[in-house]
């Protein structure tokens, strides 16, 4: 075996692997490829020089030739413009016409490429060099002659002048003309000389008539107007005439010139079209038909590459499917028959090296295959063992509550939807009950989420213990519990069940050795007593919930159709509060407090108001326990927090420099993690100082640990003074006067009821006006309706009341002058109040203070 193995191994070195073969294959391939780019290269090299050879030489010099035609035909043109012309206006554009011409023939001499000269080429430079300065010499002809046409006229004009102002035109005397004849036919005879425009023959017979004239006068005119003037006659005549013979003599030579100049422009124009422009052409024309052979022949070049490169692809690509493709259909069968489950089946050796070896390990899978198949089939029972455990706990998850194990709401969907269906049928009632903890969230917040989930661990233990038979204890979520009890048949078993769940609450909880009081309240909801399916029965049960809370907590409460009456009140009534605040229906009224020392008001109390569609004002107690259920206490707390700042703000800036507002905050709203940077923020914008607010909290609020010392300080560091609202009717002990960081103290109208009637009352309240003082703290005494109590304060110290007796509430329009009304009623009741202290007598009990 061992031998056999080695041989093939043998066998396998010899054979050439993939690599190699796809090496020689692309070698094959890259070698043809090379050759065609040897060839084609060369052909295309061809193909280019001619390009460029077209583009650099012969396409400048065929253009350079047009060039000399196109400046040839507009110099003759500009030459024939100037000598026909009788002024010397176009000798610039002649100019101007010869120095392109001339540029331009040596452009093409002289400029790159340069031309093959010939001895015909360079003599026919010379010759259009020869006729540059022949256009030009006939234009300066031109302008001789433009400039001796204008000299003979102004010599025949001063003759003509010298005539007239002799009196050759006459004289009018007494409106006949009186004219001497010598001068007159002078006169005549210089016109006619002036005016001759036809053959120079003609011309030449009038200036030989004015001669004849002037020498048949001679005589007289030598008299008159003297020899001087003959002289100067004689002299401009001659001159006159010398020109026009000169003229002649130049209209003569300038004829032949200009003949022989237009023979020679067309002999100049052939020329350059035979010997410039036509040789350029032909070999432009021979570098584009280099040039498109070349190309062809590149072409030819590429596409028998293309078909050589496919034949050696095509020889290479049979070779590769006889030692690759075929081996690999082969394996690839084998593949589909083990996939199909056929484990007997081992693929055949053979191809190339990587091939083989692939067949190989495909044999060796086989085999481990076929002990794998055996292997799971012993693990596949233990599997569903798994799963089916592992099926259960997901089942118990979905329907269990994973804290403290207890169904969850869904199970107790099931359960009391088939309860109910079981009590249909037995004539039996069943009961739910809602279980819900007290003041378990300030238990979480106090002593941590882990500790809370302890105790909701062993409350669940247990309801659990004292749920009884037929009962099925579920938590929702939270610290809300239910109770599902079945095979009732009175309303006082239901009655008896939920005052023993309260009574087992309130035992003490032992959790990790710490001993808690706990208390929870109950509501109950019978079938079919409160409803008939689950819903209602679930409402039910959440309604009387709510009542056992309103009756103070740690108590149960069985559904009655009037608790449903009231939650439906509530809801209306949150409602309408929401659409309140949306329609702008709230309002602020501020009632003043009187400081007795001076009976002055700095200070006005801020209160919510409730204006309805009806025209009636609600106050703040008649809707502000619904606002704080509902979550609509943070807006209307930000409300009343900005109205009341930018009322007072506004205040200030008109005049009432010390003006101060004190706010009601709802525990809810304090109770917020921003509720401190809230009120900065609000200051901010207003443009408030902090000393001139003052937030009043309830006892209830001061109670709630250090996190609401933390916030006070906050606020007493910001500047806002604190006030201690409803003091002497809470649970707060004397210690936290002390303790708290707050400014002032309200006593609760309750306490000031009886001042006046009651001397304990009276001694209660001089005793904590007294400590309150001893502690730093301002009073202010609320609720002051009669003048006695009153009377009574003013012997208390200086502290600050606030009632009906000197103001009621009033909008923010009228607050300044009500708090001016009050300090004068404090002033006139202090003033009508008599000298001698009050005694208590008779059933009345005449108080007496002592001073």
């Amino acid at each position: 075996m061992r031998e056999a193995e080695h041989i093939g191994r043998r066998r396998l070195r010899r054979r050439f692997g993939i690599g190699t073969r796809l090496t020689l294959g692309l070698a094959a391939v890259a070698a043809v490829v090379l050759v065609a780019h040897v060839l084609a290269t060369r052909t295309t090299r061809a193909a280019v020089e001619a390009v460029r050879s077209m583009r650099t030489v012969h396409e400048p010099l065929a253009h350079r030739a047009s060039v000399i035609l196109q400046e040839l035909g507009a110099y003759d043109r500009a030459v024939g413009d100037d000598v026909e012309s009788d002024s010397n206006r176009d000798l610039p554009a002649l100019s101007a016409a010869g120095d392109a011409l001339q540029s331009a023939v040596g452009r093409y001499f002289d400029g790159a490429p340069r031309p093959n000269l010939t001895p015909a080429t360079r003599a026919l430079r010379n010759e259009l060099l020869a006729h540059i300065q022949d256009g030009r010499q006939l234009a300066l002809d031109a302008a001789q002659r433009t400039q001796w046409r204008e000299q003979r006229r102004e010599a025949l004009k001063r003759v003509y002048h010298l005539i007239a102002t002799a009196g050759g035109t006459g004289l009018t005397i007494h409106g006949q003309v009186i004219a001497r004849p010598s001068l007159s036919a002078l006169a005549k005879a210089i016109d006619a000389v002036r005016y001759s425009y036809g053959p120079s023959g003609v011309t030449a017979a009038r200036e030989r008539r004015f001669e004849a004239v002037l020498r048949a006068h001679a005589a007289q005119l030598a008299r008159s107007p003297g020899s001087a003037w003959m002289g100067v006659v004689q002299s401009d005549f001659a001159r006159a005439a010398g020109l026009r013979i000169a003229l002649e003599r130049l209209d003569r030579r300038d004829l032949a010139a200009r003949r022989a100049l237009l023979d020679q422009s067309g002999v100049l124009t052939s020329q350059v079209q035979n010997d410039l422009q036509e040789p350029a052409r032909l070999g432009l024309l021979n570098a584009a038909r280099h040039a498109a052979v070349s190309a062809e022949a590149a072409e030819h070049t590429v596409t028998a590459s293309g078909l050589a490169v496919l034949v050696v692809m095509a020889i290479v690509s049979a070779l590769l499917a006889a030692s690759i493709s075929l081996p690999v259909r082969r394996l690839t069968a084998a593949t589909r028959l083990l996939a199909s489950g056929d484990r007997t089946v081992r693929a055949p050796r053979g191809g190339s090296a990587e091939i083989d070896e692939l067949a190989e390990s495909f044999n060796t899978m086989a085999d481990r295959i076929a002990q794998a198949e055996v292997d799971l089939r012993a693990h596949q029972a233990e599997l569903e063992q798994h799963v089916a455990e592992r099926t259960r706990q997901l089942h118990h998850l979905a329907h269990h509550d994973p804290l403290t194990q207890l169904p969850n709401r869904r199970q107790l969907a099931d359960r009391l939807a088939g309860a109910l269906t079981r009590a249909r049928q037995t004539g039996r009632r069943v009961a739910l009950l809602f279980v819900d903890m007290d003041n378990f969230k300030s238990l979480n917040d106090t002593l941590g989420h882990n500790f809370g989930d302890r105790v909701l661990q062993g409350i669940a233990a247990r309801l659990q213990a004292a749920a009884g038979a037929n009962s099925l204890v579920a938590r929702l979520g939270g610290d809300e519990f239910t109770l599902l009890i079945e095979e009732l048949r009175t309303v006082e078993e239901v009655e008896q069940r939920a005052a023993g769940l309260v009574a087992t609450l309130q035992q003490p909880l032992t959790i990790e050795g710490r001993a808690l009081a706990t208390t929870a309240s109950v509501g109950a909801s019978l079938f079919p007593d409160h409803a008939d399916d689950p819903e209602g029965l679930l409402r039910a049960a959440d309604v009387a919930l709510f009542r056992a809370k309103e009756l103070g907590r740690n108590r149960f409460a069985l559904y009655r159709p009037a608790l449903y009456d009231a939650a439906a009140q509530r809801f209306r009534m949150e409602q309408a509060l929401r659409q309140a605040v949306e329609a702008g229906e709230l309002l602020l009224m501020f009632q003043p407090e009187v400081a007795l020392g001076g009976c002055e008001v700095n200070t006005l109390e801020a209160l919510l108001r409730w204006r309805k569609p009806s025209g009636r004002i609600a106050t703040a107690t008649e809707f502000i326990h619904i606002a704080e259920k509902s979550g609509l206490i943070h807006e209307l707390t930000a409300w009343v927090l900005r109205s009341a700042t930018s009322t007072v703000a506004a205040w200030r800036a008109a005049g009432w420099r010390d003006a101060r507002v004190a706010i009601n905050v709802s525990p809810p709203q304090f109770f917020e993690s921003d509720f401190v940077s809230q009120i900065a923020s609000t200051l901010e914008s207003t443009g408030l100082p902090p000393g001139a607010l003052e937030l009043e909290l309830t006892e209830t609020v001061l109670q709630t640990g250090a996190a609401t010392i933390d916030a006070l300080r906050r606020l007493r560091e910001l500047g806002v003074s604190i006030a201690l609202d409803d003091f002497g009717i809470g649970y707060s002990s004397l210690t936290s006067l002390e303790q708290l960081p707050i400014n002032r103290v309200k006593l609760d109208r309750m306490l000031i009821e009886g001042i006046d009637s009651n001397p304990r009352s009276a001694a209660i309240v001089r005793s904590i006006v007294t400590l309150c003082h001893g502690l730093g703290l301002q009073v202010v005494a609320e609720g002051v309706e009669r003048p006695t109590q009153l009377e009574f304060l003013t012997h208390c110290g200086p502290l600050a009341v606030q009632g009906y007796l000197l103001a009621h509430p009033v909008e923010a329009a009228a607050a300044p002058e009500e708090a001016q009304a009050a300090a004068a009623r404090a002033r006139a009741c202090l003033a009508a109040a008599p000298a001698t202290p009050l005694t208590l007598v008779g059933s009345r009990k005449r108080l007496v203070i002592p001073s």
